[in-house]
């Protein structure tokens, strides 16, 4: 008989127990604080890492911009048998740039151009374009007429490396690094 009225209490405070648990209801005091601990530690981490991605992709959009521009800028030129020039002002105070698309009226040396597109791109506080004034002029076989040249893109920030490169050869050859800034040049990412 004994062991029967054991199993009996046992029973009933097992019975008792979830019938407690049954009647809570919410979270008390010491979990919602911890729950907000670990949701702010997160969120002061995501903030962190949402600037510097942000850093990044503004750095790779004023990049793809400039080079699709490039490209752009020399199909037309071969397309059409005319010079063409792209005009690149980058305003360092007011943070915008400039990309103007004009057509000359000769398929060598043309002595006036029609604008054709123009483009103003608000560029985020931080980005440098250098040189901050650059013009390419493609000629109709391709080639660039006049001088080549690299216009770089990149951070003030030196805790975000992010940097992109575009390099024209004299003829015509359009190349983009997006890499790392390592103090002096934008090498590729190995």
């Amino acid at each position: 008989m004994a062991v029967i009225e054991i199993s009996k209490l046992i029973g009933k405070k097992e019975i008792s127990i979830s019938a407690a648990i049954k009647r809570r209801e919410g979270f008390n005091l010491i979990e919602v604080l911890l729950a907000m601990a670990i949701i702010s530690a997160l969120l002061a981490s995501a903030g962190a890492l949402s600037s510097k991605f942000a850093d990044r992709r503004a750095v790779d959009r004023i990049t793809a911009n400039i080079s699709s521009t490039l490209q752009l800028v020399k199909l037309k030129s071969l397309r059409h048998g005319l010079e063409y020039q792209a005009v690149f002002t980058f305003d360092s105070e007011e943070k915008i740039l400039n990309i103007l698309t004009q057509r000359g009226n000769s398929n060598r040396g043309s002595d006036r151009y029609e604008e054709e597109t123009s483009q103003e791109i608000r560029v985020k506080e931080g980005v440098i374009i250098s040189p901050a004034n650059r013009r390419f002029n493609f000629n109709p076989n391709g080639t660039l007429g006049g001088l080549s040249g690299t216009v770089t893109i990149r951070t003030a920030n030196n805790n975000i490396r992010r940097c992109g490169r575009i390099v024209v050869s004299p003829f015509g050859r359009i190349r983009v690094v997006q890499g790392n800034w390592n103090g002096t040049t934008c090498s590729a990412v190995k």
